[in-house]
């Protein structure tokens, strides 16, 4: 488990008189809300929100969202929503507002997101009491802090606790139930229409435990799950824009089908389907027409039937594992076919370690300089040149020359002999290096 750095909190300074009570009376409640004392107000206003943002953040992702961890866009939005929760949470401790008061216009954005992909709702009330908790934890430690600098009376300072949070979990209470009550009515409009309930359809196509869609279902899904499929995932494109290649994509494929499914706010994957099966040629053309449209894209192996339906799309998703092994050599369109030995090979990890080995030798250890004849070799066999493999090293290129010489006594081979399953290796290694 990993732990979280607690935030920053700069308490007041311990030798200024505190209110002499932190009870709340009923006078002194606002909307239902304890007024707090002027020193508990003084210290909620010092925690540092920013800090405590990042903390809170990571929380809710690791327990509420781990799916959507890698989604920048995702979580992005949620710690706008976090923030603005903070900040709102501050104001109303320090007396600056009140319940009625409080605008969430970021939580409203973070809960139409949840929605549109298709979150559920139990997902968003864990990350409440993930949010709320560890926000409460941090004020309580900052009053506690103060106080037991300050010396206050024991008494005091329970009272002051306890004042604190009931305001800490009546906000909690009155942001929830607004939130709740804006997913729940954009959840049932978006039931209502037909694109949220193919999204819907389709996520139980890809759970393989799901039962059978009816024949009304697959209609309404309008695709055919008996057709022989090829997956195309677009990392950085949304399923608005996704949508709109669908036209140049069933005309390059000779596809009579295509179907369009969002896998985070940013991408999305296009099926396309063909009665009458696939050719090498045809993926070609497809990957010509992506590369017109200056598009990054990862594209699957055809499959025919259910089962290949939801193999496409984990091909496509281990395409893109091995793209960011390749780093900067990634060309934005990527073939099943192209990266289908590195797939292989990591289906196994041990034997992916084995052949790193056998064919590395010692250039696969854990070093600087290993690490720098690797990448050289690798350049210098994508590129074709020593001059090219300099220029984008940027180094000289005798400088190249002398690390391929290096590389090549330690392999004990010469480099032309074994010149993919070298380029296998080495992407390999990084893989298996970036997963430690």
């Amino acid at each position: 488990m990993v732990e979280l750095a607690a935030p920053h909190v700069t308490s007041a300074p311990p030798d200024q008189t505190a209110d002499s009570t932190a009870t709340a009376s009923p006078e002194s409640l606002v909307n239902g809300v304890p007024r707090l004392p002027e020193w508990v107000q003084r210290v909620s206003a010092s925690v540092d929100l920013e800090s405590l943002g990042d903390v809170v953040t990571a929380r809710c992702v690791a327990v509420a969202f781990p799916q959507h961890a890698d989604d920048e866009d995702f979580v992005g939005r949620l710690r706008a929503s976090i923030l603005e929760n903070l900040h709102g949470l501050r104001d109303l401790l320090c007396g600056h507002t009140t319940l009625a008061e409080v605008q969430l216009k970021a939580r409203l954005d973070f809960v139409t997101a949840q929605v549109h992909l298709g979150i559920p709702q139990t997902s968003m009330q864990r990350s409440y009491r993930v949010s709320f908790f560890t926000m409460w934890e941090a004020w309580v430690d900052a009053v506690r802090a103060y106080a037991e600098a300050a010396d206050l009376p024991r008494d005091e300072s329970v009272s002051a606790i306890a004042a604190l949070t009931r305001a800490v979990f009546c906000y909690q209470d009155h942001v929830a139930s607004q939130v709740a009550e804006n997913y729940a009515r954009m959840d049932e409009a978006l039931r209502r229409s037909r694109a949220h309930v193919r999204q819907r359809l389709i996520r139980e196509v890809l759970n393989v435990d799901s039962e059978a869609l009816s024949p009304a279902d697959i209609v309404t899904i309008g695709y055919a799950f008996e057709d022989e499929h090829v997956a195309v995932l677009l990392p950085d494109t949304g399923e608005e824009a996704a949508s709109r290649l669908v036209p140049g994509l069933k005309q390059a494929a000779r596809a009579r089908l295509a179907l369009v499914y969002p896998l985070s706010l940013r991408s999305a994957v296009v099926w396309l389907a063909r009665s009458n099966g696939w050719t090498a040629s045809l993926i070609d053309e497809l990957r010509a027409f992506l590369c017109r449209e200056k598009v990054t894209a990862s594209i699957s192996g055809w499959h025919p039937g259910l089962d290949g339906f939801r193999h496409c799309l984990e091909q496509a998703r281990e395409i893109e594992r091995i793209r960011a092994a390749w780093g900067d050599f990634a060309p934005p369109v990527i073939q099943y076919s192209d990266v289908g030995l590195e797939i292989l090979l990591l289906q196994d990890r041990d034997r992916a370690r084995r052949f790193i080995r056998e064919e590395l030798g010692s250039l696969a250890d854990d070093t600087v300089e290993c690490r720098k004849l690797r990448d050289t070799l690798d350049a210098s066999l994508r590129l074709g040149t020593h001059v090219a493999a300099a220029e984008h090293l940027r180094v000289h290129e005798h400088t190249v020359r002398n690390r391929l010489h290096k590389a090549e006594a330690q392999l004990g081979r010469p480099i032309a002999d074994r010149r993919t399953e070298i380029q296998v290796a080495i992407r390999l290694q990084r893989l298996l290096a970036a997963e430690r």
